[in-house]
């Protein structure tokens, strides 16, 4: 059947999920990790693995108002109910800074408090209404000496290994789920601590700090998850570079291509030998720019492609055919019509029959989406796109 016999039969009441699919569409004898697997590596699979961003803690007490049950009150719950599945990320430090700081807060009053994060910068945010992304004011690293008190922190330790590795391992060498180890951040993580506008400049005024932060970085993450990659084998890496707004990446090009690059290949080499080969980080807005240097590296798989930021799935295809991605359904449209779902879902449909592309919402879904319309992507991504999972819920009436 193609899209739009798949939609006539819909608005018909045909549950299409049921025509083909045995248990409420999930393969018979095909383990989710397995799903995953040939998925990514552009394989067909009768059932897709239903993966998503998340919600905000809004979005599910507004959707409590319109008919989600009280009790579905955190990620891990609405997932179970909506029937969605999911991966795991081994509990490995492969960054964050041991010890870190201590959380402080410095003043508060009705409207705000400042206070001290773990990771040593200062911030205030709002205490009204819905939770305000942080006003950063003042930040731990600002020059060359304090790079050098504050990489302290970032030293090789076992206690960046969990205490109970060897019964998690065994635990994870007989898994049927896809599981991930985390490698870090070369640039966004650092730029949390250095502060937007001075890590800008720093490119220009200080590379050789900045690349030093980088070198130093990447030298962490290769001793921290080698360990772990002869115990394991994991499905996929995953990384955090949120650097790109709608007007591109706050560092430029050359510095990614010369400085990021080479240090994100020793980390996807050493991946590789130990037989993991798919690797992504995420990153928010335009990613276009930073592709070829993202790729230069070996991250081959974009997550989560905020189209509405300028990253649309279907002309990164087009312009890195055999790019691998992950996300893609554009945040924004879910306030919107049930009809323009559904368009949307048509056009992501090629890339799916493609492979190596899970489609998923972009970010974590907004508060402003109506759970009907939500309930309605699901149904569509199930019937339309084939993908798995099982919701608590009956959706032949969504």
């Amino acid at each position: 059947m193609d899209a739009d016999e798949v939609v006539a039969m819909m608005e018909q009441g045909v549950d299409v999920a049921s025509l083909s699919k045995e248990n409420g569409g999930v393969d018979a004898g095909m383990s989710l990790r397995q799903r995953y697997r040939r998925t990514m590596f552009f394989q067909q699979v009768d059932v897709l693995p239903n993966f998503e961003f998340g919600y905000w803690q809004e979005t599910l007490s507004g959707w409590h108002k319109q008919g989600l049950p009280i009790d579905i009150d955190n990620e891990k719950k609405a997932y179970e109910y909506f029937g969605i599945e999911n991966w795991q990320t081994a509990p490995i430090r492969s960054m964050g800074l041991i010890p870190a700081f201590e959380y402080e807060v410095l003043s508060e009053n009705e409207k705000n408090i400042k206070y001290r994060d773990p990771e040593g910068f200062i911030a205030e945010i709002n205490k009204e209404g819905h939770k305000s992304i942080p006003h950063y004011i003042d930040f731990p690293i600002k020059n060359r000496e304090d790079w050098d008190e504050f990489k302290q922190r970032l030293q090789p330790d076992p206690l960046r290994m969990p205490a109970n590795w060897k019964e998690l391992a065994a635990a994870y060498n007989n898994r049927d789920y896809p599981l991930a180890i985390f490698f870090g951040s070369l640039i966004g993580t650092p730029r949390n601590w250095i502060g937007f506008e001075d890590i800008c400049y720093m490119v220009h005024d200080e590379p050789e700090l900045l690349e030093d932060i980088v070198e130093h970085l990447c030298n962490l993450t290769i001793q921290t998850i080698e360990p772990a990659l002869k115990d394991v084998e994991f499905d996929f890496a995953s990384g955090w570079e949120d650097i790109c707004f709608n007007s591109g990446p706050i560092v430029g090009v050359d510095f990614m291509r010369n400085i990021v690059a080479p240090r994100y290949k020793r980390i996807t080499d050493l991946l590789a030998k130990h037989g993991c080969t798919i690797v992504w980080t995420d990153c928010d807005g335009d990613i276009k720019p930073i592709v070829d240097c993202l790729l230069a590296g070996g991250i081959n798989c974009m997550f989560p492609v905020e189209v509405h930021g300028g990253s649309d799935p279907v002309e990164l295809r087009r312009r890195w055919p055999g790019i691998r991605l992950q996300g893609g359904f554009c945040k924004m449209i879910l306030t919107d019509s049930k009809k323009s779902i559904e368009t949307e879902m048509k056009r992501l449909r090629p890339l799916v029959q493609e492979g190596g592309f899970l489609p998923g919402i972009d970010h974590r879904v907004q508060a402003d989406v109506p759970l009907e319309n939500y309930k309605y992507y699901l149904k569509l991504k199930r019937n339309l796109l084939g993908a798995g999972g099982k919701p608590q819920y009956d959706e032949t009436t969504v």
